[in-house]
C-alpha cells in the first residue's frame, strides 16, 4: 500500500512538472534567468577578484584557468542580460552552460594536484547546488548529477591515494544523494508555488462563464501586439442577436447556458483556424487572428455564423426559431493603434446589426 501511494504521488508531481514546463516556459525562463543572472554576475566578479590576485598566490596554471572562468562567466552574464531584456524564453541552455562548466572547474580543482592529492570539496558542493539552480525534468537533472559523482569517483580511485578515494566516495554518495532529495523537495515546492500562481492568473484573465480569456486579458494582449510582441492580421467583432429578449424570455439561467454553449463552440473554432477568442463584455465577444488576409476574413466571418447557426439553440423569437450571431470584421495594418482596429471592426458590426442581423460585414 505504501508503495503503491509513494508510487501514484511520484507520477502525479511528475505529470504536473511535465504540463508546467510546457505551460509555463515564459515566467520559468524569467524565474531562472533572473537567478542564473545574479549568480552569473556573482561569480564573474569572484573570478576577476581571484585573477588579479591568484598570480601572487597561485601558479601559472591556476591562473590561466581563473582567466578562462572570468571570461566564460562574462559572457554568460552577457548572454542572460540580453535573454532577459529580449524576453526570450530560453533558459535551459545557459544553465546547463552553467552547471557543466562549474562542474569542470570543480574537476580542476580535485585533480590539479595529483602529486598531493586531496579530498573533492567544489563538486560535493556543487552536487547540491546544481539541482536547486535548474528547474528541469527531473530524470535529467537526477542523472546528470549521478553521472558526475560516478564519473568522480571512477577518477579518484585511478588517480587517488586509498584513503582519499574513500573520503571522496563517501562525500560523492552522501551528497549526491542529499543534492537529489533537497532538489526534488524544492523543484516539487516550486511546482506548487508556480500552480497556484497558474490559477490565480487563469482566475484573472478567464470569463468564468464562457471560458475564454476576458476583457482585460484583451487589452494586455492587444498592448502586446502594439508593442511588436505579437503578429496579428485580423479581427471580429461578434454580438449574439437579440441576446436581451433571449434572457427576458427564457430567463438568465437560459442565458448563461446559452454563452456556455458559445463559448465552446467559438474554443472549437479557434483552436481549429488558429483565432484568439475573448468575452468582450454581455453579449459581444472579439477574435483576434494572425493568419488571414481581409478576404480570407470574410469567409472565417461566415463560417462562424454558420457555425453558431447550426448548434440549433432555440430561440423561437428569431425568424430562424435558433440564436444566431451578427459578426463585423477588419484587417489590422501593422504599426496602427489597435483602438483604430477594434473601432472599424465595432463600425462594421453594426453595419450588420442594420443589415437585418445573422450576417457579416466588412470594414477597412
Amino acid at each position: 500500500m505504501f508503495i503503491s501511494n509513494l508510487y501514484k504521488q511520484i507520477a502525479s508531481a511528475l505529470q504536473k512538472e511535465r504540463v508546467l514546463l510546457n505551460s509555463e516556459k515564459k515566467n520559468l525562463a524569467r524565474f531562472t534567468n533572473s537567478m542564473l543572472r545574479i549568480v552569473s554576475v556573482m561569480m564573474t566578479v569572484i573570478f576577476a577578484l581571484l585573477c588579479v590576485f591568484g598570480l601572487k598566490v597561485f601558479n601559472i596554471n591556476y591562473f590561466i584557468v581563473y582567466l578562462t572562468s572570468f571570461v566564460v562567466f562574462l559572457l554568460l552574464s552577457i548572454h542572460i542580460y540580453y535573454n532577459v531584456k529580449r524576453k526570450r524564453n530560453c533558459y535551459l541552455f545557459p544553465t546547463y552552460c552553467f552547471v557543466l562548466y562549474l562542474y569542470a572547474f570543480g574537476f580542476f580543482v580535485s585533480f590539479a594536484s595529483i602529486a598531493n592529492p586531496h579530498a573533492a570539496t567544489s563538486i560535493i558542493c556543487f552536487q547540491i547546488i546544481f539541482p536547486l539552480l535548474i528547474f528541469d525534468r527531473s530524470i535529467r537533472v537526477n542523472l546528470l548529477v549521478l553521472s558526475v559523482c560516478i564519473i568522480h569517483t571512477v577518477l579518484s580511485y585511478i588517480y587517488k591515494d586509498p584513503a582519499t578515494f574513500k573520503l571522496d566516495l563517501f562525500n560523492g554518495i552522501t551528497f549526491t544523494l542529499l543534492g537529489i532529495a533537497i532538489g526534488e523537495y524544492e523543484r516539487y515546492q516550486r511546482i506548487i508555488a508556480f500552480e497556484k500562481d497558474r490559477i490565480l492568473r487563469w482566475q484573472k484573465d478567464t470569463d468564468m462563464l464562457t471560458d475564454l480569456p476576458n476583457r482585460r486579458r484583451l487589452f494586455e494582449r492587444l498592448t502586446e501586439i502594439q508593442n511588436n510582441q505579437a503578429p496579428l492580421n485580423g479581427l471580429f467583432m461578434i454580438d449574439i442577436d437579440h441576446f436581451k429578449d433571449f434572457n427576458d424570455t427564457l430567463g438568465h439561467q437560459a442565458g448563461d447556458e446559452c454563452l456556455k454553449v458559445l463559448g465552446k463552440c467559438f474554443a472549437d473554432f479557434g483552436k481549429q483556424n488558429e483565432f484568439e477568442f475573448y468575452r468582450y463584455g454581455g453579449e459581444e465577444f472579439c477574435a483576434l487572428t494572425a493568419k488571414y488576409n481581409y478576404d480570407e476574413l470574410g469567409k472565417m466571418a461566415e463560417a462562424l455564423r454558420a457555425k453558431v447557426q447550426n448548434l440549433g439553440i432555440p430561440f423561437e423569437s428569431e425568424p430562424l426559431k435558433v440564436v444566431t450571431i451578427s459578426v463585423g470584421y477588419t484587417d489590422h495594418v501593422k504599426g496602427a493603434r489597435y483602438e483604430k482596429t477594434i473601432k472599424n471592426a465595432d463600425d462594421a458590426l453594426y453595419k450588420a446589426k442594420r443589415a437585418g442581423r445573422n450576417c457579416i460585414e466588412g470594414s477597412r
